[in-house]
């Protein structure tokens, strides 16, 4: 983060250029300068440029999602954009924040139901913060400038407000992987935070919202700790989708062969008029010209039998001097 002036070095900045002791034409011609920036090599970047890209996607389509839903909650043209990101220390950018925030801790979870142990914060500026209070207490969500902390009633207000700006965030990650964001609390202290150490590395994502004709701030700020989780998360998950496709393409050829070969050999299909009982007496006693009376009427439905199986029914017929059964029902 840059560093923040407090108001006491302000003042002192301001009386000493009225008071010439500093030269604005010196502190001109050291900004024509070409500036170096010094590297900690003691504590080296550890986001990529790949990486910083493609948080700048997922976050931009994050921005397009959450100006959506502002705008239909209060009822006036929001516009959020992404402002900048870059890569700090936790300190660094806790020991920037106002006295009195409204901070958001979202959980992660993974697709496969895990929770991480590490989370994502969120924090609306103070100023634009209050519109919102205004816009959903029927103001016309004109700027104010309290300094105060926040009531009860507003605290439970912005807290459904970031229930609806956070769920979001998770399904921006989908082209990555497909996580999920909830709210978990809301600290009005950011000195309480303690899921993020102090020395951890973090990234900071800084998202402009413009509220009608209010701008303000919100800061979303992500651990290393929980980026390399997501990474490895979705590298695994994405071997998992392979090494399962390959499985199913794999068993799908091999219940084509099986059905193949059985699609060739042979079954015997028979058709049955119908059945009757007898004793052995009359059986031995049969002649020529005997009637044997079945089971079924002469217009019934015959049934046809594969290898002793009923599979289906037909009406008994003749085609070409040869008898037929033309098959009438499919029996599962």
């Amino acid at each position: 983060m840059a560093e923040v002036l407090s108001q006491s070095q302000i003042d002192e900045l301001l009386n000493n250029l009225n008071s010439g002791e500093i030269d604005i034409q010196e502190i001109e011609s050291h900004s024509k300068e070409k500036k170096v920036k010094e590297y900690d090599f003691r504590s080296p970047k550890k986001i990529t440029k790949e990486t910083v890209n493609l948080l700048n996607g997922i976050y931009e389509s994050y921005c397009r999602s959450i100006s959506s839903s502002l705008t239909s909650m209060l009822r006036f043209m929001c516009d959020v954009t992404v402002e900048q990101i870059e890569e700090s220390i936790f300190h660094e950018y806790n020991n920037a924040l106002d006295d009195y925030v409204l901070m958001g801790l979202i959980n992660v979870k993974y697709p496969d139901e895990t929770v991480s142990d590490n989370q994502i914060l969120i924090e609306v500026s103070k100023s634009l913060s209050f519109v919102i209070i205004d816009r959903l207490l029927g103001g016309s969500g004109e700027e104010s400038n309290f300094t105060r902390d926040y009531t009860d009633i507003e605290l439970s207000l912005l807290g459904n407000l970031l229930k609806q700006i956070i769920s979001p965030m998770g399904n921006s990650w989908e082209s990555t992987i497909g996580m999920k964001t909830e709210l978990s609390k809301i600290e009005t202290n950011s000195r309480f935070i303690q899921s993020i150490n102090y020395n951890d590395t973090v990234l900071i994502i800084v998202l402009n919202a413009t509220l009608s004709q209010a701008t303000g701030k919100i800061t979303i700020c992500i651990p290393t700790n929980i980026l390399d989780e997501i990474f490895k998360k979705a590298d695994a998950f994405s071997k998992s989708n392979i090494k399962k496709k390959n499985s199913d393409q794999n068993y799908e050829n091999q219940k084509e062969a099986i059905m193949k070969t059985l699609k060739v050999s042979k079954l015997t299909v028979s058709g049955v008029l119908g059945k009757t009982e007898a004793s052995l007496g009359d059986i031995l006693n049969m002649k020529v010209d005997d009637v044997i009376i079945l089971d079924k009427n002469y217009n019934s439905d015959i049934d046809v039998n594969v290898d002793g199986e009923k599979w289906f029914e037909g009406k008994w017929g003749t085609k070409k001097s040869k008898g037929v059964i033309k098959i009438s029902k499919i029996i599962h």
